[in-house]
């Protein structure tokens, strides 16, 4: 399939009435199918002039959908295999599940988020064989015009290079395989990125402000570095070592559920 240009459609006259026939993808067609619509009638009550019937069949065309990429790129996807949100879906569910290095369910679900967000509005209906550098670029580009940051742009672009990796046949080896072209994509540099940071006299109003076993949450994850989930996926009898010295990051918390932490183990010497 090329991809379609506009078309004004033709006029025709058919018994007392007129119709404007034009061409549209249809799936599981190679070739495009002709279309005929009525516009109005040859005389009497809702009778138009020339001007009016080639702007009513424009009009018709328009609303059909025929010419616009969304339908071209939903036909080609049928016509050709599995879409870009079918294999992302799959992708999303196999990182999860597979015995090698599963994915986390936070990192699949910032994954998801995504994959929801930007990717499947601007690439799930287009065949995985045509997610390519121009269509990254073109994604690039909306997501620059948006307003996103670089390494939002860049975490993004990533996801689309895991996905259409994801892709192999009964051999293993990957289906579509792309030599990714950075500049021709126009993928934005990352510089001074901000990161974030509390300084002591923060810290020390965040201390007096707590109240509880907050104010030693609050202490416990400024004096180790510890991530919010490793410090909630402690277990005294179990993570507290070496006459209470030392604390063994064995397990994390995320969203209700234990799970193994990125590093593992935390030595704060205290």
């Amino acid at each position: 399939m090329a991809r379609r240009s506009g078309q004004n459609g033709y006029v025709e006259r058919k018994g007392n009435a007129y119709y404007v026939r034009f061409w549209m993808d249809v799936p599981g067609q190679e070739k495009r199918a002709h279309k005929s619509v009525r516009l109005c009638q040859v005389s009497g009550p809702g009778k138009m002039t020339k001007p009016e019937r080639e702007r009513k069949a424009r009009e018709v065309i328009a609303a059909s959908g025929a010419d616009t990429q969304e339908h071209f790129n939903k036909v080609e996807a049928i016509n050709r295999g599995v879409t870009f949100r079918r294999q992302a879906e799959w992708w999303l569910d196999h990182i999860q599940t597979r015995k090698r290095k599963p994915v986390k369910p936070k990192t699949a679900a910032s994954w998801r988020d995504c994959v929801r967000k930007w990717l499947n509005p601007h690439l799930g209906d287009l065949p995985l064989s045509a997610v390519d550098n121009l269509a990254v670029k073109e994604l690039v580009s909306k997501m620059a015009a948006a307003g996103l940051a670089p390494k939002s742009i860049h975490n993004y672009v990533q996801v689309v290079k895991m996905v259409v990796a994801s892709a192999v046949n009964d051999r293993g080896e990957e289906i579509y395989v792309r030599k990714w072209n950075h500049e021709f994509i126009d993928l934005p540099e990352i510089k001074n990125q901000r990161k974030p940071s509390v300084s002591s006299e923060e810290v020390g109003a965040i201390f007096a402000a707590a109240e509880g076993e907050f104010r030693m949450l609050y202490a416990l994850l400024a004096g180790t570095g510890m991530r919010i989930g490793e410090a909630l996926g402690l277990e005294i009898d179990k993570h507290i070592a070496d006459n209470r010295t030392t604390i063994k990051v064995r397990q994390s918390v995320w969203n209700g559920k234990v799970q193994i932490p990125e590093d593992s183990q935390c030595d704060p010497g205290y």
